[in-house]
């Protein structure tokens, strides 16, 4: 009864944003789900912290990739802790454990003759850390990254390739006989699709990257970050191995499926390790129809939903929302409408009104119920009919429509105090009032077992409330618990309130007019931000030099606690060029940049990659 899953782990380029969030509170509600059901659990992730996109991130900053790795890493794990996801080991590809077992698996393949020594010319793609398809766009005679969508560069060096070519039909004979190896099944049609067309000895060392473990017997060549970020998986387990492998479950992102579902189980067969039983490929989470990404500008701080609504609100949404494959587009006023629909109106309003008719009633202690009547046994009978078509959902990671599911049996609990009026019959049928409370409480305890591993905090409050024991089953719960009243469990979010400061901005922009002079006198340029300095002694500054086509300026921005270095680094932006130089903390801002302002935190105004700096703004 073992139970091994991972997430991926997370390049340390930038802060973790909603995406990261989503992939990781997938993981911990899958663990939480198993441990209820008697699972030895083993849940790992951790951050990427090799190849060229840390070293070029860091180097833009005047640091060690180590150094911004080290820095990095506790935003990380403090969104963990944020958002209550209980991981059984945090790893980092540079511990010492780590960089020393990679290093022997390459050698060790080496030896069996899964590696040789070759050369390599074509396009490859710092920000993905990938050669670019010889099929892809261009653009000017550039290869254009079909992933990110970013400028290819040419390069040639001599590589060392592991044998993938030999492992496409091992690969498709092990498809045949694990159908579900990749879920959703669109994704196994598109892996099994792409070994089909015929695969290539993979590249697997460079020599142009410093940044990364070295092959032990030609040191001038570093191990491929992919390479090295897969066994994670395996030297993550560190004197585990034996009791955990093979892995029961990866999640991972859409975009990276080719390297788990191909490269990973490749490499594996090479060194003759079992391989995993499952990867669980989830789509994007989106924004206006975009996917968010820290080389678009358009993330999503998860803590700010965090401070404003709870995590549970947070998780719920995220798997509630969309089915897992599918991607999904964020909005202020989606998450709302879902908060207030399921979290406040539904489940709040019940913990609330039944907790609260305990206490009026009977001071918490409830008396010896009535019997049982048709319509108190129909909720009996339809959570028995129930709760194994939610937890096969759970088991096919189908969280939506598990979560769907139990919110109609929710809505029925509602309905069915609405039925009965437990507060008509009150103290003048005790036993009537206390069967009816206790059938409520009975159906909300048993939904625990899905309630719980999905919101953690208000699963264990709503337990606490009806000391309810840690098994969730109808008949776990019985009368002689006492009951303590539990309010406010979601607060109903006014909508209209959460947007009254924007609707003010929007009434106060209508109401302000400026002539087409008064705009033109504005000298709004496009720049390109080429270096990012913190400001010494202020904590919300950087120091930017802007490339404004035929010079550079520097601006003094309060950006740091919104942004990374590396996510400014390189961003096109609209400067105002014709401000009054302005002292900031006793550093010249020789302009100022635009930014969207949603709910106090700026969002800068980024501009296509194709419009060069110094261009004007009309």
């Amino acid at each position: 009864m073992k139970f091994y899953l991972t997430t991926p782990i997370y390049y340390v380029n930038g802060k973790p944003h909603l995406g990261h969030a989503y992939t990781t509170v997938i993981g911990d509600v899958i663990a939480r789900y198993k441990r209820i059901k008697g699972y030895d659990v083993f849940y790992l992730t951790g951050t990427d912290e090799h190849g060229g996109k840390i070293e070029k991130a860091a180097r833009a900053l005047g640091k060690s990739p180590r150094e911004l790795a080290d820095e990095m890493v506790p935003h990380f794990k403090n969104l963990w802790k944020a958002l209550n996801i209980e991981y059984d080991f945090f790893i980092r590809t540079t511990m010492d454990f780590h960089e020393r077992k990679v290093a022997e698996i390459f050698e060790e393949l080496k030896r069996r003759g899964h590696i040789y020594k070759g050369s390599y010319s074509g396009w490859y793609c710092y920000n993905c850390e990938a050669y670019i398809p010889d099929d892809a766009e261009e653009e000017d005679g550039v290869k254009i990254c079909p992933d990110c969508g970013g400028k290819g560069e040419f390069i040639t060096e001599e590589n060392y390739f592991f044998r993938l070519s030999a492992f496409q039909k091992p690969l498709l004979d092990f498809y045949r006989e694990n159908p579900d190896f990749v879920k959703p099944r669109f994704m196994m049609n598109k892996v099994v699709s792409f070994v089909e067309q015929g695969l290539r000895d993979l590249s697997i060392t460079r020599t142009t990257i410093n940044w990364g473990i070295r092959v032990p017997s030609d040191p001038k060549h570093v191990i491929y970050v992919w390479f090295d970020a897969l066994f994670n998986y395996i030297t993550g387990l560190r004197d585990q191995f034996e009791k955990y492998w093979p892995a029961d479950l990866h999640i991972i992102g859409k975009d990276i499926i080719i390297f788990h579902a191909v490269y990973w189980p490749a490499f594996l067969m090479a060194l003759g390790y079992s391989l995993p039983r499952t990867v669980l490929s989830h789509g994007w989470w989106l924004v206006d129809r975009r996917k968010m990404s820290k080389h678009l500008g358009n993330v999503l701080d998860p803590h700010i939903l965090i401070e404003g609504f709870g995590s549970d609100a947070v998780r719920y949404f995220l798997l509630r929302e969309t089915p897992i494959g599918q991607d999904g587009n964020f909005s202020h006023e989606g998450f709302i409408e879902r908060y207030n629909a399921d979290l406040a109106n539904e489940l709040g309003n019940i913990v609330s009104r039944t907790t609260a008719m305990a206490v009026k009633y009977f001071s918490g202690n409830l008396p010896s119920p009535s019997p049982a009547l048709e319509v108190d046994r129909k909720m009996e009978e339809q959570w028995r009919e129930l709760e194994p078509l939610i937890d096969r959902a759970f088991e096919n990671y189908e969280f939506s429509r598990g979560l769907s599911l139990l919110w109609g049996y929710l809505r029925g609990i509602n309905k069915y105090l609405v039925e009965t009026e437990p507060w008509r019959s009150g103290t003048r049928d005790p036993k009537r009032t206390s069967r009816i409370l206790l059938t409520s409480f009975k159906a909300l305890h048993a939904s625990l077992k899905f309630i719980i591993p999905v919101m953690p905090e208000a699963g264990e409050k709503i337990r606490k409330a009806l000391s309810g024991p840690e098994e969730f089953s109808w008949d776990a719960y019985n009368e002689n618990r006492r009951i303590e009243r539990l309010d406010h469990l979601f607060p109903r979010v006014d909508k209209a309130e959460f947007f009254k400061e924007e609707k003010m901005e929007e009434k106060k922009e209508e109401k302000t007019y400026v002539t087409i002079e008064d705009f033109f006198k504005m000298g709004l340029k496009v720049g390109k931000i080429v270096e990012v300095k913190e400001a010494p002694n202020a904590d919300k500054l950087y120091l930017l030099k802007v490339d404004m086509g035929d010079h550079q300026r520097n601006l003094v921005a309060g950006l740091r606690q919104y942004y990374s270095p590396e996510e400014l680094l390189g961003k096109k932006i609209v400067v105002v060029t014709n401000l009054k130089p302005a002292k900031i903390r006793g550093h010249e801002s020789q302009g100022m940049l635009l930014a969207a302002d949603v709910n106090g935190k700026p969002y800068l105004l980024i501009v296509p990659d194709e419009v060069p700096p110094g261009s004007m703004v009309r």
